[in-house]
């Protein structure tokens, strides 16, 4: 992913849309993410570890409130960003979320090499699949 500003004719900030590969680009390179969903009416919004993996999202979770929603409502968004002193990046994906059961999909989550900062039983595997990905990068 390039660094390098984005052309400007003005003297404020400058925001480039991201092309999809640097979108994906750019998910590779970060550690946490935020997975949003939405269940019986309510928005939720988590902070999570990620992996990607062949254009798709994988994390870890445990049993808990994100299972369930993503139970319900399998339509979700991701987001993962960064800010500089010069640049900040933002990358949103929307997509369906799938509980992994099957060993082939097991084993490509388990090849991703994901961990959990915690060891605090997340034994749960969840991959995204995105329907449609969208990036920036802002020029301060």
């Amino acid at each position: 992913m390039s660094d390098q500003p984005a052309p400007t004719d003005h003297h404020g900030p400058a925001t480039t849309e991201l092309t999809t590969d640097e979108c994906w680009e750019f998910l590779d390179l970060q550690p946490i993410g935020r997975l949003a969903t939405a269940a019986g009416g309510e928005a939720e919004i988590f902070p999570v570890s990620f992996a990607v993996a062949d254009r798709q999202i994988y994390l870890r979770t445990r049993p808990g409130s994100k299972l369930v929603e993503l139970a319900v409502n399998s339509k979700v968004a991701f987001e993962a960003d960064q800010w500089g002193a010069e640049v900040a990046y933002s990358v949103v994906l929307k997509g369906i979320a799938e509980i992994l059961e099957h060993d082939a999909d097991l084993a490509a989550a388990e090849a991703t090499g994901l961990h959990s900062f915690l060891a605090d039983g997340k034994n749960r595997w969840v991959r995204i699949t995105p329907t449609e990905v969208s990036g920036r990068r802002l020029v301060r």
